[in-house]
């Protein structure tokens, strides 16, 4: 029997109250609230929709997790490798798939699953 795997990029934006609230990008610490950076990703996703830009280029531009520079590929992954909320949201999706805002102790992602 084989173990799932799924394999996705996210799109990262921390809030003052993230478990680390240091992004991985610019290096310095992140002062908007859960809400604000939830509007702002809101944003991002619409931007995505609209044609504006791709998943790829939106993450390389503004996410705060060390994979924007993979333009948000987060590698392929298993059960129990990542929160349980990301892990989640990513097995709902269809591959090609964004999510909506995820929650996780990290902050507020987009996903979008690739395989």
């Amino acid at each position: 029997m084989t173990t799932p795997c799924w394999q996705a990029r996210h799109l990262l934006i921390k809030h003052s109250g993230s478990r680390n609230p240091v992004s991985r990008r610019t290096g310095m610490p992140t002062t908007l609230s859960y809400d604000e950076a939830a509007a702002e990703l809101q944003q991002w996703r619409q931007s995505i929709e609209d044609g504006k830009m791709t998943f790829e280029d939106a993450a390389r531009q503004r996410s705060d997790c060390g994979s924007y520079a993979r333009g948000g590929d987060l590698g392929v992954f298993g059960p129990g490798e990542m929160m349980k909320s990301f892990e989640d949201a990513t097995k709902g999706l269809e591959v090609g798939q964004m999510s909506g805002l995820v929650a996780t102790d990290s902050g507020v992602h987009l996903i979008k699953r690739i395989a």
